[in-house]
């Protein structure tokens, strides 16, 4: 089954909205990979994505993702 890359991106920036904003790698890749069947190829380019569009930015020695302001007004934007 192919990954529903749009519901993904949301899906997994509301996940890190929901775990205050920030989220360890593994973490959020088991998440991805649970719901959304997200391998790790597939996981890798739809973390770069949402890190280009400056939704989450990434810290490479903590391995955390941290859910940036644009992410969260994005995220806040589809809950009504």
């Amino acid at each position: 089954m192919a990954t529903d890359v749009p519901a993904a991106r949301l899906g997994l920036l509301k996940f890190i909205a929901k775990q205050g904003g920030s989220i360890s790698l593994r973490d959020l890749h088991t998440h991805s990979l649970v719901f959304y069947q997200a391998g790790h190829q597939e996981f890798s380019q739809l973390m770069e994505g949402l890190v280009a569009d400056e939704y989450v930015t990434f810290d490479d020695d903590a391995k955390l993702f941290q859910l940036a302001d644009k992410g969260q007004a994005f995220v806040d934007s589809q809950i009504s």
